[in-house]
């Protein structure tokens, strides 16, 4: 399984929008193989609101299950302000292992 992260940052005056957003029945829907694990949000930075979600995604499935996040989340993009990125994550150790070469 590979995890994906999705990392937002929205202004703070905006979360009222985003809220409507999020309860909105119109969003795209994850696919059934993707699995959200965590969603956490954290303190305000540079005057936004930042979140985290990670998902859990087949090995086989990632670019469809980036796409799938990319199509979400760009619904929530609607509000100003609201951005987005994808980080694809690794265990510490096996990234060690990859940097090393071994």
């Amino acid at each position: 399984m590979v995890k994906i992260m999705m990392v937002a940052k929205f202004p703070p005056h905006k979360v009222n929008e985003l809220i409507k957003n999020y309860m909105s029945t119109d969003k795209p829907a994850y696919p059934d193989f993707l699995k959200k694990v965590e969603h956490w949000a954290a303190q305000v930075t540079e005057d936004k609101h930042k979140t985290y979600a990670v998902y859990e995604c087949p090995d086989d499935k990632v670019l469809e299950g980036m796409a799938a996040l990319s199509r979400r989340f760009s619904f929530y993009a609607k509000v100003e302000g609201y951005t987005f990125k994808i980080e694809i994550l690794m265990e510490a150790d096996e990234a060690i292992k990859i940097m090393l070469g071994k």
